[in-house]
């Protein structure tokens, strides 16, 4: 009888581990997802600056996994995972697993003390979220330019909370969006002024100085004004006050202050960190269940230092990698090996077509090359999994 491996999570982890484990005749791997879509989160900006559309952001995971041997997908919202029973629930069925990958991903982190920062900010972490910031966002700039007697529309002020790589990257495309609707409209609209707001005294703390330097420069060309050493207090329906008492008018605000893991981790028997991050040991298996792995945002992964990896799609497919390679071990009667992870490079997105890259700490370069490289690895990566997709859409309807 085939062993059932059950990964929760349709993300980079996720997915990777279904790929480098469908080929063994003896497991049944069961992808499950509450969309039927892959989503590339990491081209989130270029979505919500009109860059992309949602084709451009997306996979169709039912067609791609009918091109993976032994794998269905499932579309279902997993609620509860009882680790005793090796099953996991959802709310039509409970179904159980010989080896569980937990690839639940991570969730926009709306810190509590900050009052109405939920309620009035919008995360970018799902799909669903930024697409309705999309939507939101087109139609608040469609009013305002409706405004003094449809002359001349009043200035437009987008605040973005937190200054790591997913507000940066934000920040950078918004801020060319900006620049290129003001050329467009120059005799309409008094323009768009994007505010990022840094908690530190610099930009991507903690990351390599050339790219700190680089995306300071770049921010700075583009117009957007960054306000360092300054934190978010409270948030108004219309107004962010800050830590230094002073505020900033908003039309719309966007939060990308954290991460934490998925809310599904908090209903898993073991131990999470300060960020609902499960803790995994150094192979990756989940304390006290040998078949159970977590990968990718969800998991707590650490360097070799013992410092935890931020989570990024090469950290999740990293860790999705080593796992893949342990449940091959365990079938084999072998030892799970120790997973060494380590952040082997840094691209970010600086708007339009400029991106500061640096890779094995070592390769430094920006600009449009930058750019580039980001463009040929996001669109190498999408297109092997569309080609796959395709070749099961078209079998599927085929005649």
């Amino acid at each position: 009888m085939k062993k059932r491996v059950i990964i929760v999570g349709g993300g980079y982890g996720g997915v990777r581990v279904m790929q480098r484990l469908s080929s063994i005749e003896e497991l049944e791997i069961v992808l499950i997802d509450q969309n039927p879509y892959h989503y590339l989160q990491t081209e989130a900006y270029a979505l919500i600056a009109n860059a992309v559309t949602i084709t451009d952001v997306t996979v169709d995971l039912v067609a791609l996994c009918k091109r993976y041997k032994n794998t269905v997908f499932k579309k279902a919202k997993i609620t509860a995972i009882d680790l005793s029973a090796k099953c996991v629930k959802s709310a039509e069925e409970s179904l159980y697993y010989d080896y569980l990958v937990i690839a639940a991903g991570s969730c926009t982190n709306f810190p509590s003390s900050i009052p109405g920062l939920e309620v009035y900010s919008h995360g970018v972490k799902t799909l669903h979220r930024a697409f309705e910031f999309k939507q939101q966002f087109e139609c608040q700039l469609y009013d305002s330019m409706q405004s003094e007697e449809d002359l001349l529309c009043k200035a437009f002020n987008v605040v973005i909370g937190g200054a790591g790589l997913s507000g940066v990257e934000i920040a950078a495309e918004m801020g060319h969006y900006a620049k290129k609707f003001v050329q467009d409209n120059r005799m309409m609209c008094e323009g768009i002024q994007i505010y990022l707001i840094a908690s530190r005294d610099k930009v991507l703390e903690g990351t390599n100085p050339y790219i700190q330097e680089k995306s300071r420069k770049r921010l700075e060309d583009l117009g957007v004004k960054v306000l360092y050493n300054t934190r978010i207090s409270e948030v108004r329906a219309d107004e962010v006050l800050l830590n230094n008492g002073s505020s900033i008018k908003f039309d719309f605000m966007i939060f990308a202050g954290g991460t934490k893991g998925s809310p599904l981790a908090r209903t898993v028997s073991c131990s999470l960190n300060k960020k609902d991050q499960i803790i995994v040991g150094p192979t990756l298996q989940v304390s006290g269940h040998k078949n159970v792995y977590a990968v990718g945002d969800i998991a707590a992964l650490e360097d070799a230092a013992g410092k935890i990896i931020p989570a990024t799609a090469n950290a999740a497919e990293q860790s999705a990698e080593v796992v893949a390679k342990n449940i091959k071990a365990q079938l084999k009667g072998e030892r799970p090996q120790h997973a060494f992870i380590g952040i082997q490079g840094m691209i970010v997105a600086l708007g339009g077509h400029h991106a500061a890259v640096i890779l094995f700490n070592t390769f430094k370069f920006s600009g449009f090359l930058g750019y580039l490289l980001k463009k040929a690895i996001i669109w190498r990566y999408k297109y092997l999994l569309d080609r796959r997709a395709l070749k099961a859409y078209k079998a599927m309807h085929k005649g």
